[in-house]
């Protein structure tokens, strides 16, 4: 137990040396503090908030906070919609059509040849014009259609795996063999019924089936096969690597569903209204509108308003990834999310307790505004970050440390005020605070070289009976105010008025070199001012008094009892200030040897036969102070 102690001894004497050898200013005790209290809070913090995002208590909450960084992306020029809307269905007639409407369409867009034909419409039953139809698709030779996994028949998830189907609704048979590709529109929102990521592929009988979207920029890239590498999370096409999550999910990147993508009426294409060579070598996708198909989508784009339907999430999908840069994004991984919440914190942690509350709000949404730009910039670099967490541990950090600083330093450092505002002067009441909180002036006791005056009044027996208590103590307090004026001048601490006495100290709380000299000049001014206003009192109401002056070793500190906190000194210093001042006349200052050694010039001082004070064996040398200007008995000057 000793060795452990011990141990305990030298490792604190360890840091409390190494702490002396840092550089400004974390070789202060208050800035050493802060830090470890703002990094205590910050990892607190961090740990709570690491619970609720392992705990997906704050999804739905985080997925909103998300989506404020979508905002939409420029459209890819050749990607066009072709929208079976209201209108061409008053004009054409009520859905389904005969398929010899979109055989029509086909040869109409063939006067000016798309590069691509993806109808986002399903052709599972057979029809009478699917021959038609069909030699349309092959003669057009560049033409996708959709295929859609059914909910009911969905496999549970697997890892590494995408979606699987026990029933997929395909084209039927003609329409499979005539085709370029299949595409599945399938899309699953998430549980709030935002669209924010689909399927790249679903998959049924070992066959997978990718979305039509990624069929159409495959197509248009002249890639023949979409490689999918899920376990390193990745789908290659061609040298477009498209970042997926564990099922092969992508996360959609919207362009403005009103003025995004170029639209066009079905009706106005088909009869002619818009030139085929609007088309000219674009990737074209036919698809209905709110009036055809029931499926209407929220994305994260301006959620009260941003609605789409499946043939702009295809078209989305496929502009996307045939910019220039492709526009994909990744959610931000584990150790990024977990690393930036720490980050956050810690900025917080280590800043905001330096400064006031006030200046630290301030600075708290600084940071924030810092990590909504950096996430609005990650976004632009195609990676999306939750910004709930660091936000959540920032602004948790933050208010942690503003209530720690009122609860332990605000408070205190007002009780402290309030405390030393009795003792020192006003203009050092800061500086000695701020020397405690430095760790410069420890409160529980500290061992010092002071000077200490001690001021005693006598002649209370002398007051005249037929003076009232109140005459008493408004002279008494007058002959207190003109000595306590004399010691603040001199940037004097009074330790203890005690109504006939009072004690001061020099070179205490704050240092003070010439502590001496302070003091010597003190006694002398008190002297001069206390005579000057004897001389305006009646006979009745004089006082005399006596001061003795010492310098030497003292401990300082606070002092509680019952409550009551005071800060005081104690020591033979004061033993013999008082002492000092029991042996001088009236009138008369009385210093010892340490102190008569650093008197000024325009002080006198006369030694006097040594006086013997109880607890030293050989007497005390003393000195008489005088001050060299000689005092008039007859000088009127008003003491006030």
């Amino acid at each position: 137990m000793n060795g452990f102690t011990s141990l305990l001894k030298r490792a604190d004497h360890f840091f409390a040396s190494l702490a002396t050898r840092l550089p400004p200013p974390f070789n202060d005790a208050r800035v050493r503090f802060r830090l470890q209290a703002g990094t205590a809070i910050a990892l607190g913090m961090c740990f709570l908030v690491y619970l609720l995002l392992f705990s997906n208590l704050l999804v739905p909450l985080n997925r909103l906070a998300t989506d404020l960084l979508y905002h939409p992306i420029a459209p890819n020029p050749n990607v066009v919609i072709i929208a079976i809307d209201s209108k061409s269905l008053d004009e054409i007639g009520t859905w389904p059509w005969p398929r010899a409407i979109h055989a029509a369409l086909l040869d109409r867009l063939q006067a000016a040849p798309p590069r691509l034909v993806a109808f986002d419409l399903l052709f599972p039953q057979p029809s009478p014009d699917d021959d038609a139809f069909a030699a349309t698709i092959q003669k057009n030779g560049n033409v996708l259609v959709a295929a859609s996994g059914v909910p009911a028949a969905a496999f549970p998830s697997v890892p590494d795996s995408p979606p699987t189907f026990d029933v997929v609704i395909l084209p039927n048979a003609k329409l499979r063999n005539a085709v370029s590709g299949i595409g599945h529109r399938t899309v699953a929102p998430d549980d709030d019924g935002v669209v924010r990521r689909i399927f790249t592929a679903i998959q049924s009988n070992g066959v997978n089936y990718p979305a039509l979207g990624l069929a159409a920029a495959a197509h248009a890239l002249g890639v023949t096969e979409i490689q999918y590498d899920l376990p390193a999370r990745v789908v290659r096409v061609g040298n477009v690597n498209i970042p997926v999550d564990e099922y092969g999910n992508t996360l959609l990147n919207f362009s403005s569903p009103s003025v995004g993508i170029p639209t066009y009426s079905y009706v106005d294409v088909f009869r002619g209204v818009i030139p085929a060579s609007t088309f000219r070598d674009k990737i074209v996708f036919v698809g209905g509108t709110g009036s055809v198909e029931n499926e209407v989508y929220a994305i994260p784009l301006n959620l009260d308003e941003s609605h789409t339907q499946n043939v702009n999430l295809q078209a989305d999908l496929a502009s996307m990834l045939l910019n220039t840069p492709p526009d994909t994004l990744k959610a931000q991984g584990a150790l990024g999310q977990l690393a930036l919440t720490l980050v956050f914190a810690l900025l917080a942690g280590l800043t905001l307790p330096h400064i006031r509350p006030l200046y630290a709000l301030a600075l708290t949404l600084v940071y924030l505004l810092g990590l909504l730009l950096f996430a609005f910039e990650t976004f632009n670099r195609g990676t999306v970050i939750q910004i709930l967490y660091p936000a959540l541990a920032l602004l948790g950090t933050a208010s942690s440390i503003i209530i720690f600083r009122y609860l332990f330093e605000e408070r205190r450092r007002r009780f402290l005020t309030s405390l030393f505002r009795r003792y020192v002067p006003a203009e050092s009441v800061g500086r000695v605070v701020d020397a405690i909180d430095r760790g410069e002036l420890p409160l529980t006791g500290a061992r010092r070289i002071v000077t200490v005056l001690y001021l005693d009044l006598r002649g209370f027996a002398s007051l005249s009976e037929e003076i009232t208590p109140e005459t008493v103590l408004s002279t008494v307090n007058r002959y207190m105010e003109l000595g306590l004026q004399a010691i603040q001048a001199e940037g004097g601490t009074v330790s203890k008025p005690m109504g006939d006495a009072l004690i001061a100290i020099w070179n205490a709380p704050l240092d003070q070199p010439d502590h001496c000299e302070r003091g010597l000049r003190t006694a002398v001014m008190i002297r001069r001012n206390l005579m000057r206003y004897q001389q305006k009192q009646n006979t009745e109401e004089k006082l005399n008094f006596g001061i003795g002056l010492a310098t030497g070793w003292a401990v300082l500190g606070n002092i509680s009892a019952l409550g009551k906190v005071e800060y005081t000194l104690v020591g033979d210093t004061v033993n013999v200030a008082a002492r000092l001042s029991a042996f001088a006349n009236n009138n008369q200052i009385l210093v010892d040897t340490a102190t008569s050694s650093a008197a000024p010039n325009s002080i006198t001082l006369r030694e006097l036969t040594p006086v013997r004070v109880r607890g030293r064996k050989e007497p005390l040398p003393v000195w008489e102070a005088r001050d060299e200007e000689p005092f008039d008995e007859n000088e009127k000057e008003d003491a006030e």
